[in-house]
């Protein structure tokens, strides 16, 4: 899939959902707004090399094999159905780490990965936040066969 495909197949599925505001900058970035006030925007940004998924600052690298563009376009899902969450720990509001959550079946929250900055404030008492986006129902996540 080219990069120009890439972008193309997700603002196809975007357009399924009025709701969603998005900005396609060129066939090689793609940003997705969030939820106002409760969720993360989405930045796809995509190389000859690697591609690059934001959720927020949190972000991961994925290389261009068939098998992690289809890891890649599966996050975007979840972030925008809610099921792929942001634990967000600040100090006075400025963020320093951030841990992604999926969140089972069942409705528990799984710690998946996490990205932090070099904190020096070892004994100040951080504040967390759960940024999250629930712009397209979950259920069409979900394998029919797997919850019967």
């Amino acid at each position: 899939m080219t990069e120009e495909n890439i972008i193309q197949t997700v603002v196809k599925e975007l357009k399924k959902y009025p709701d969603i505001k998005f900005s396609k900058k060129n066939d090689s970035e793609l940003k997705i707004f969030g939820s106002e006030n409760t969720g993360f925007d989405i930045l796809l940004l995509l190389g000859g090399r690697e591609n690059m998924l934001y959720f927020g600052p949190f972000h991961w690298h994925f290389d261009n094999s068939e098998e992690e563009i289809n890891e890649m376009l599966d996050y975007i899902a979840f972030g925008l159905a809610g099921i792929a969450r942001l634990k967000e720990y600040s100090i006075k509001g400025k963020g320093y780490k951030w841990t992604i959550q999926m969140q089972d079946q069942d409705g528990n929250w799984l710690d998946d990965e996490t990205m932090a900055l070099m904190n020096i404030k070892f004994n100040a008492e951080s504040d967390v936040k759960y940024l999250q986006n629930e712009i397209i129902p979950k259920d069409i996540l979900y394998d029919d066969s797997e919850t019967k």
